[in-house]
């Protein structure tokens, strides 16, 4: 569980840095096995071809890894707030999986409010329990492992998102 809670954590903390820039933020995968870690980016026709490729990709799991992150930009509802928001899928393969389901909120540079980003929200888990806090706590380390988007996540941090 915690290799997986790092693993978001630093693909979460790249994918924050990407869509820093208001830009189009491409659909990606990364994954573990052995200690070694990939990234692969998911360019479809249209977003929803690139995330149901990545969906895909997560449920056969063609390279054998270790554990896995989906990462995809999209719409966020809460309530009557709609949001633009990163979206994760992260999956632990293997004798005991996890499955956990986050989504980030953001606002977009290049307003006037100028890039913002909020608090993780959990969507779905499964096989993580009651353990959140050491999840969490792992997550943000890895979050951290990656410098520059670690300092453009904490300069932008809004709570109200």
């Amino acid at each position: 569980m915690l290799a997986l809670a790092d693993l978001t954590g630093r693909f979460l903390a790249h994918s924050v840095w990407c869509v820093a820039d208001p830009e189009v933020f491409i659909p990606l995968i990364g994954h573990e096995k052995a200690g070694k870690r990939g990234l692969l980016r998911l360019a479809g026709t249209t977003l929803e071809d690139s995330v149901a490729s990545g969906r895909a990709w997560l449920a056969a799991n063609p390279e054998g890894v270790e554990r896995a992150v989906l990462i995809f930009d999209a719409y966020l509802t809460v309530g009557d707030r709609k949001m633009d928001a990163l979206f994760v899928r992260a999956v632990e393969f293997g004798d005991q999986p996890i499955t956990v389901e986050i989504a980030l909120p953001y606002k977009p540079g290049g307003t006037a409010e100028g890039f913002r980003v909020g608090s993780p929200k959990v969507l779905a888990n499964e096989g993580i329990g009651e353990s959140w806090d050491e999840f969490f706590a792992q997550f943000w380390k890895g979050v951290k492992s990656h410098a520059e988007a670690a300092t453009a996540w904490a300069n932008a941090l809004d709570d109200t998102l």
